[in-house]
């Protein structure tokens, strides 16, 4: 099994890394080209450019957007190719895409990813989307680099199931913000908000336990930025849109992350949105 990774951000790093642990990355690329020169002085693989995937069964995409992905798409040999596209994108175009490459003479999946602060520790989950014929090779793929990996169906399917589980996300954390500037504002405890909604309440789950720190801190270590959940959040908007969804919550909270991210608040982590809240409710913010 040989494998490329396009797109060496968090997340490609990441999932270069341990695909080299195990001995099947045989590449790297990477727009800015000096950032796969380090990826390869650290772990000995070499910088490839588009033109030289050639002997490749399998290129790993992670991108930042549609137009990044479909871009990078179109410059690289596809025939023969199992392509694996974990970025999270418009289905739409997604699916328009996996057309495109099967008249190419290639197979697409799409494989966006949950869970991204634990890649590392390959402790994460990756929805599939795309044709039974090969799905049992990339999901052995997938498992280099993930514990959990679930096929959901057709092309398109693992990123429909990647934006549910981000318009409950994306909600959510504005919920949350919007909570901890209340407790702020009425003189709680905020040790006590965190201890409780981190275990003690029945809205209390893993992103609870994650972001409840950041928001009594107000320190934003990024783990997922706020501006790739405004993209997410978009694209949800597009695609309830499209299909005649009532989007209430999350059509709000995409314009307050949207809104965010054109501040200052972008590269932190979405736990950020806090701060947006607490200026609109007149708190002196961090």
């Amino acid at each position: 099994m040989k494998v490329v990774v396009l797109g060496l951000g968090t997340m490609g790093w990441r999932i270069a890394k341990n695909f080299a642990k195990e001995g099947v990355l045989v590449g790297v690329w990477n727009r800015t080209e000096e950032k796969a020169k380090r990826f390869s002085s650290e772990f000995g693989v070499p910088p490839l450019s588009l033109s030289e995937l050639e002997d490749v069964e399998y290129v790993l995409l992670s991108l930042s957007d549609d137009e990044a992905v479909s871009s990078v798409m179109r410059k690289f040999e596809v025939r023969g190719k199992v392509v694996v596209d974990t970025s999270t994108i418009s289905p739409r175009t997604s699916i328009s895409l996996a057309e495109e490459v099967k008249k190419r003479g290639g197979v697409m999946y799409d494989a966006p990813i949950t869970g991204s602060t634990g890649i590392e520790q390959r402790k994460a989950t990756v929805m599939v989307g795309g044709p039974e014929e090969r799905k049992n090779d990339v999901i052995s793929l997938l498992r280099m680099t993930a514990d959990k990996v679930i096929y959901v169906g057709r092309n398109g399917m693992g990123l429909y199931l990647k934006l549910v589980n981000n318009l409950i996300a994306g909600s959510y954390m504005l919920a949350l913000a919007e909570g901890f500037t209340l407790a702020e504002r009425a003189g709680l405890d905020l040790d006590v908000v965190t201890s409780f909604l981190s275990g003690g309440s029945i809205v209390s789950s893993p992103l609870s336990s994650m972001k409840s720190p950041m928001m009594r801190d107000g320190k934003y270590e990024t783990q997922f930025r706020l501006s790739l959940m405004a993209k997410d959040l978009r694209i949800i908007e597009e695609e309830c849109r499209a299909l005649g969804v009532a989007n209430f919550l999350s059509s709000l909270a995409s314009k307050m992350f949207d809104s965010a991210s054109r501040s200052d608040l972008g590269d932190k982590d979405m736990a950020s949105i806090q701060e947006l809240v607490r200026k609109l409710s007149g708190v002196r913010t961090s």
